[in-house]
C-alpha cells in the first residue's frame, strides 16, 4: 500500500505551495483557465491530502469538493484512488466532515475500475503479470480475482496452454482463488471437446468444492463419448465435492440436472446471491471459435437469469437423458415464467416516477425483452396437454401462482386441453392429469382459484368433473374482484409465516412470505408494488462476519429496517405494521420502540379480522396502485369473458349464480368489463333456469336510465344487448329500446350498430304483443315509396 508522502511526491506540482496559498477554507473556488483541467485537479487532491495530514478536516473536505466541481475523468480519480490506498480512505471516513465527500469521491473512481475490468486487454495484461516477479504475480492474482467471472474465458484459455505449465498453474490458482464466482462459467467449459481442458477444468472446480457441477460431471461418467481420462478424472472431482460437501451419493445425473433447473426455477436467496456473484452472465461454450473465445458470455435482465440458467440445465439433462420425463413440464413453467416476469414488470415499469437504478429496470429494455419474447407462448403450447398440466402443478407448489395462471389460460383452449380425456370424475385422481384444475378450485391463493375456474369455464366440458358446482361461483367471486391487496411479512419463524400467510389469503389478499430483510427488500427490487408490510419486532440479526461479529446494517433490525423503508421510494407510501410476540413486557417494550413510526401494531397470534382491518383502515384512503388495479380489472375481465364460454343449453354449470355479481358491475367500472358483465347476464338468462336472471330486469333498465346520457356506443350495444335477453317487455326496457331505435351519431357505422342492437333486443323478445310490435313498426317504418322506381 503506497505511503501518503509518496502521494505527495506524486501529485503535487512545482505551483502547489503558491497555487495552495489562495485558497481559504471558506473561499470560492474558480478554475484557472491557464492551467490543463487534470493540472488543477491533481493539485487540488495533493491539497486535500495536505490539509488531511494538517488536522484541517473542514479545508481537506473543501479541497475534494473543490476538485469534483472540475468535474475530473473517472480514471484520474481511480489513479489517485489508488495512489492514495485503501487504509487511508477508511482513515478519513471516519471523520464527518470528509465522509460524504469521499463517498463522492470512490463513485465516480469505482466507475472507471468497473469499465476497466470489463476489458479484454487489461485481463490480458494481468494474465500476462502472473508470469512475473512474485510480487506482480500475487497483485495480479488478487485483481484477476476482484474482476471476478469475466475474466474466466481467458483464465480458461491459459489452462489449455501447452507450452508453459506455469501457465496452467497460475491460471488454476486464481480460479480456484477465484470460487464459487467461477463455477458457472466452469460447468460450461466441461462441454469442451479437448480432453487436456476437461481435465484441468475439472480439477479447480474439486479445488472449489462446490456442487452445483455435479450434475455435468456425472453426466460425463454416463457419457459413451467421454474417454477413460475424462472419466476417472470426473470420478475424482465428483469424490472431492462430494467430500467437501459430506454427501455420500448425490444420486444420478438426470436427477441432478432436474434439482438443479427446479432450484433455479424456485429462486431464494442462494439464487439471489449467485445472480450477483455472476454479474447476471449467462454462458455458452462455441467449439467453433479461437481459444479465448470458446467460452462465451451474455448479460442478462438480472431478474431472467434464474429462469434462464433453469432453462439452460433442462436442455442439457434432455440432452443426454431422453427418457426422464420431468424435465418437460417443468421446462414448460420455466418458459411461462420468463414471458410472465417480462409482462409484469412492464407495468411496474409505467408506473416508476424516480430514474432507474439499473438499466433492465427502463421501460425501454423491458419493452425490448417483450419483443423478444413475442413468440415464447408458441413454445409453451407445443409441450401438449399432459405436460402443461403437470407444468400447472410445479408452478402451484412451487409458489409461482402467476405461472400457474399463464399456463391455465393457455389450456383455456379446448382442442389442447382436451378437458373430457384429462378431467378426474367423481374425486381427484392421480392418473388424470388434468385433476391439477379441479384442485386448483381449492386453492388458497385466489389468483390461482379464479384462473381454474376460468379455464374450466372455456372448456365447459361434457364430464362431469369433480369439484365442478365451484367454478361459476369461483367466477361470480371474480367478476366482483375489485383488488389485489398484495402484503408482505417478514418473520423469522417459518411458522408463523405460514400462518400470516393463510389467515391473510383467506381474506383475500396475496401474500408473499420473507424471513429477513434482505429478502423483504429484494422483493421490493423484484416487485415494487407493495399495499402493506408487516415486520416481526423481534427481529433477531443473523449476518455475521468471519469473527463471529454481527455485521450492523440496516436489514438485520427492526427498527433500522423500518427507517430505511420509509426513505426508500418504492415502500415510503405503504404501510407499515410491527407484529408483536406474545411475551406482554416484550411487546410492550417493542411497541414503546415504534409509536408514531409506523402505521400500527398486530397482536400474535395472528387473527385474519384483526390483521385485515387494521390494513384496510391504514389502506382505506389510498388508491390502489395502478398495476394492482389493472390486475383486478383483468382478472373480472377474464372471468365475465368466461361466464360467456358456456352452451347454456347443455352446460353442467349453472350460469344463473353468477347474476347477483353481474349486476353489482353494471355500475363504477371499467367500460371493458362492463361489456363483457353485460354479455355475461345476457348468456345466464338463457339457461333453462334464467328466470331469477330475467327477474333482474329492472336494475339493468334503472342503470341504463341513470346513465343514458354518458353512455358510449359500445356500453350502450352491450345494454341494449341483455335488455333483448332478459325482457325487453316492461315499461322502461320499451321506452329505452322505442329510443335507441332512433339513435344518431355522426358516424353512420356507429348508429348503424346501436339501431341493430336495439332491434334485435326487440327481436329477441319469446313474446311481444301486437300493441306493441305495431308501436315499434310505425315509429320505425321506411318512406321507400319512390326509391328504384327510376326516372321517366
Amino acid at each position: 500500500m503506497p505511503k501518503p508522502t509518496l502521494l505527495a511526491t506524486t501529485l503535487l506540482t512545482a505551483a502547489l505551495s503558491a497555487g495552495a496559498a489562495l485558497h481559504g477554507a471558506d473561499a470560492g473556488f474558480k478554475a484557472d483557465a491557464r492551467f490543463p483541467n487534470s493540472d488543477q485537479v491533481r493539485e487540488l487532491l495533493a491539497e486535500g491530502i495536505k490539509e488531511y495530514h494538517s488536522g484541517r478536516y473542514a479545508n481537506s473536505a473543501a479541497r475534494f469538493r473543490d476538485a469534483l466541481k472540475l468535474e475530473p475523468e473517472s480514471k484520474l480519480l481511480y489513479e489517485f484512488y489508488l495512489a492514495a490506498g485503501d487504509a487511508l480512505f477508511v482513515q478519513m471516513e471516519e471523520y464527518d466532515q470528509l465522509r460524504d465527500v469521499l463517498k463522492d469521491v470512490l463513485r465516480q473512481a469505482n466507475i472507471y475500475q468497473k469499465q476497466l475490468r470489463r476489458d479484454d486487454k487489461y485481463i490480458s495484461l494481468l494474465i500476462d503479470k502472473l508470469e512475473k516477479s512474485e510480487e506482480e504475480r500475487l497483485v495480479a492474482t488478487n485483481e484477476l480475482v476482484a474482476v471476478g467471472p469475466i475474466a474466466v474465458p481467458l483464465l480458461v484459455a491459459r489452462l489449455n496452454d501447452n507450452r508453459q505449465d506455469d501457465n496452467r498453474v497460475y491460471a488454476r490458482v486464481v480460479l480456484s482463488r477465484m470460487g464459487y464466482r467461477a463455477v458457472i462459467p466452469l460447468m460450461e467449459a466441461l462441454k469442451a471437446k479437448d480432453e487436456r481442458l476437461i481435465s484441468s477444468v475439472a480439477a479447480v472446480l474439486a479445488d472449489i468444492g462446490d456442487p452445483r457441477p455435479l450434475p455435468k460431471l456425472k453426466q460425463l461418467l454416463d457419457s459413451k463419448d467421454a474417454t477413460e481420462t475424462t472419466k476417472r478424472v470426473a470420478t475424482n472431482t465428483i469424490a472431492a465435492i462430494a467430500a467437501r460437501n459430506k454427501v455420500a451419493d448425490a444420486g444420478p445425473a438426470d436427477a441432478l440436472y432436474f434439482q438443479e433447473a427446479l432450484r433455479y426455477f424456485r429462486g431464494g436467496d442462494l439464487v439471489r446471491d449467485e445472480m450477483v456473484a455472476n454479474e447476471s452472465l449467462l454462458w455458452r461454450w462455441d467449439e467453433s471459435k479461437e481459444a479465448s473465445k470458446k467460452l462465451g458470455f451474455v448479460r442478462v435482465p438480472r431478474y431472467a437469469w434464474n429462469e434462464l440458467i433453469a432453462e439452460q440445465l433442462l436442455i442439457d439433462g434432455a440432452e443426454s437423458y431422453t427418457a426422464y420425463t420431468a424435465y418437460g413440464p417443468l421446462l414448460a413453467a420455466d418458459l411461462a415464467a420468463e414471458d410472465v416476469e417480462a409482462q409484469r414488470r412492464v407495468r411496474i415499469a409505467k408506473e416508476r416516477t424516480t430514474p432507474v437504478q439499473f438499466p433492465d429496470e427502463a421501460l425501454d429494455a423491458i419493452s425490448e425483452r417483450v419483443t423478444a419474447l413475442g413468440e415464447q407462448s408458441l413454445r409453451v403450447r407445443m409441450f401438449g396437454p399432459e405436460r402443461l398440466y403437470h407444468a400447472v402443478q410445479e408452478a402451484i407448489v412451487s409458489e409461482r401462482y402467476d405461472v400457474a395462471a399463464y399456463i391455465m389460460r393457455l389450456l383455456q383452449d379446448r382442442s389442447l386441453a382436451q378437458g373430457d380425456v384429462y378431467l378426474p370424475v367423481g374425486a381427484l385422481a392421480a392418473d388424470k392429469a388434468g385433476t391439477v384444475l379441479a384442485a386448483a378450485l381449492d386453492h388458497s391463493d385466489k389468483i390461482v382459484r379464479y384462473q381454474a375456474a376460468t379455464t374450466l369455464a372455456h372448456l365447459d366440458p361434457a364430464v362431469k368433473f369433480f369439484n365442478a358446482d365451484k367454478v361459476v361461483t369461483t367466477l361470480a367471486d371474480a367478476v366482483g374482484e375489485w383488488g389485489n391487496r398484495v402484503v408482505v411479512v417478514l418473520d423469522q419463524d417459518y411458522r408463523q409465516r405460514n400462518v400470516a400467510r393463510e389467515q391473510l389469503q383467506g381474506k383475500g389478499y396475496r401474500v408473499y412470505a420473507v424471513q429477513d430483510g434482505f429478502d423483504l427488500m429484494q422483493r421490493l427490487e423484484e416487485s415494487p408494488i407493495k399495499d402493506a408490510i408487516i415486520i416481526a419486532g423481534d427481529l433477531i440479526p443473523t449476518v455475521r462476519d468471519e469473527h463471529g461479529t454481527i455485521v450492523s446494517v440496516d436489514e438485520q433490525k427492526a427498527e433500522t429496517l423500518v427507517a430505511k423503508l420509509s426513505k426508500d421510494w418504492r415502500s415510503e407510501k405503504t404501510p407499515v405494521f410491527i407484529s408483536l410476540p406474545d411475551n406482554a413486557a416484550l411487546a410492550a417494550k417493542i411497541q414503546g420502540l415504534f409509536d408514531g413510526k409506523v402505521a400500527g401494531f398486530i397482536q400474535k397470534p395472528f387473527n385474519s379480522v384483526d390483521m385485515s382491518g387494521k390494513i384496510e383502515a391504514a389502506l382505506k384512503d389510498a388508491q390502489l396502485p395502478n398495476a394492482n388495479r389493472e390486475d383486478a380489472e383483468e382478472v373480472s375481465l377474464r372471468a365475465a369473458i368466461a361466464l360467456q364460454q358456456p352452451d347454456p343449453a347443455r352446460t353442467q354449470f349453472d350460469l344463473t349464480k353468477a347474476a347477483d355479481a353481474l349486476v353489482k358491475t353494471l355500475d363504477m367500472r371499467a367500460d371493458t368489463l362492463r361489456i363483457e358483465t353485460l354479455k355475461a347476464l345476457g348468456h345466464a338468462a338463457k339457461a333453462p333456469n334464467g328466470e331469477s336472471v330475467k327477474a333482474m330486469i329492472g336494475k339493468v333498465t334503472d342503470v341504463y336510465g341513470a346513465q343514458d346520457a354518458s353512455l358510449k356506443p359500445e356500453l350502450r350495444s352491450a345494454f341494449l344487448y341483455a335488455i333483448g335477453q332478459l325482457n325487453p317487455n316492461t315499461d322502461a326496457a320499451v321506452q329505452i329500446l322505442l329510443k335507441a331505435l332512433q339513435f344518431t351519431d355522426e358516424k353512420p357505422e356507429v348508429q348503424l350498430m346501436v339501431r341493430t342492437a336495439a332491434a334485435e333486443a326487440v327481436g329477441h323478445s319469446t313474446v311481444i304483443t301486437n300493441d306493441l310490435l305495431q308501436k315499434y313498426q310505425v315509429q320505425q317504418r321506411l318512406d321507400v315509396r319512390g326509391q328504384g322506381a327510376g326516372k321517366e
